[in-house]
């Protein structure tokens, strides 16, 4: 009789669970609607350096959205303490550093950066631009500096270098009668010696400013050239030698012209010259003042294409004057051929 009663009590109860069950989910579910429509908003603080802070109360917790909200309007170079995707809760501060223009001046070349940093040392390392003692740097290192300032960064640097340098090798010349007027013998080839120097090179922005030579060392001696030569021919008026003469007293370089007995070239003096000297070939016309009458010489061109020979001063002419001569060739044609070239005169007394 028990079992019965108690079977027939347990399916009220059972409904009366269930009722109580449901109101209170639905009390649960009430509460929390309401904690997330009432949710309290949070005090948030906005520090701008081209601004005075603000603080403002706002249930928004992304930066990007709190900062739009505001109006705020972030500029290339700007530097935020959060991601703009990053969340905050109540007493955050959002930090915003405003990005400076600055010109850097260094290794001679001027260019201008965006940064949020101020210090200049700061600004140079972000830059990549290391620095030592040496450098001159304006304003100092420990300095900061504004929008539309300028650093300037003198480079000093100093280093060694190793150059080796060759020393011209002398000539000897020996006369030997074996040999024929003119001829030459290298008996010995000479040789240059190389020397090695060590300089201490001081730099500026790059450009060397100063060099200093620290040591000096012979690495090889030159070898003197010994050269054999036939003795020389005794000058002859007008003969052209098989090469310059050896011992002379000076050599100069003139403009020569040419000319020859005709009257077209000379008028009343054709055929005679001013000191009575015969007019041959070898006898050549000069500025007395420059080259005295009697003057013996050889006379090439300085290229080296055209030998006139041995000459002598015997006659003058209007036109030369200063550093000038005119030489005399037998025909027209052979003037022509010879025209107006530098020449190399040795003078021979």
């Amino acid at each position: 009789m028990l079992e019965k009663l108690k079977g027939k009590l347990s399916v009220p109860i059972k409904k009366a669970n269930k009722k109580v069950a449901l109101i209170v989910s639905a009390a649960i579910v009430t509460v929390t609607c309401c904690s997330f429509a009432y949710a309290a908003p949070n005090n948030v603080t906005i520090t701008d350096t081209e601004s005075a802070p603000v603080q403002i109360k706002t249930t928004d917790t992304k930066v990007g959205k709190i900062l739009s909200k505001q109006g705020i309007i972030l500029n290339e170079g700007d530097r935020v303490n959060y991601a703009l995707n990053d969340e905050v809760g109540d007493n955050a501060v959002i930090s915003i550093v405003r990005a400076i223009n600055v010109n850097i001046v260094y290794l001679g070349e001027t260019r201008t950066c965006i940064t949020a940093e101020t210090g200049v040392a700061e600004i140079l390392a972000e830059q990549g631009i290391a620095v030592n003692s040496d450098y001159e740097i304006y304003p100092s290192l420990s300095s900061n500096v504004s929008d539309g300032d300028t650093i300037t960064v003198v480079a000093h640097d100093k280093h060694n270098i190793t150059v080796q340098e060759e020393v011209a090798y002398s000539t000897t010349e020996v006369e030997d009668s074996s040999l024929a007027p003119g001829e030459r013998v290298v008996v010995q080839e000479g040789k240059n010696g190389i020397n090695e120097y060590v300089y201490e090179i001081n730099y500026q922005d790059g450009v060397e400013v100063e060099r200093n030579l620290v040591s000096e060392n012979t690495l090889s001696e030159p070898v003197e050239e010994i050269v054999n030569y036939g003795p020389e021919s005794v000058w002859q008026l007008g003969v052209i030698p098989a090469s310059a003469p050896t011992n002379y007293k000076s050599v100069e370089v003139f403009t020569a012209t040419a000319y020859d007995a005709s009257p077209m070239d000379n008028g009343k003096w054709a055929g005679k010259t001013s000191t009575g000297m015969p007019l041959t070939y070898g006898v050549i016309a000069v500025d007395p003042s420059v080259i005295p009458y009697g003057t013996k010489m050889y006379i090439e061109s300085v290229d080296g294409s055209y030998v006139y020979g041995y000459a002598i001063a015997g006659d003058c002419g209007g036109a030369i004057k200063g550093k000038k001569v005119d030489l005399f060739f037998s025909s027209r044609s052979m003037c022509y051929e010879f025209g107006r070239r530098p020449v190399r005169i040795y003078f021979l007394d």
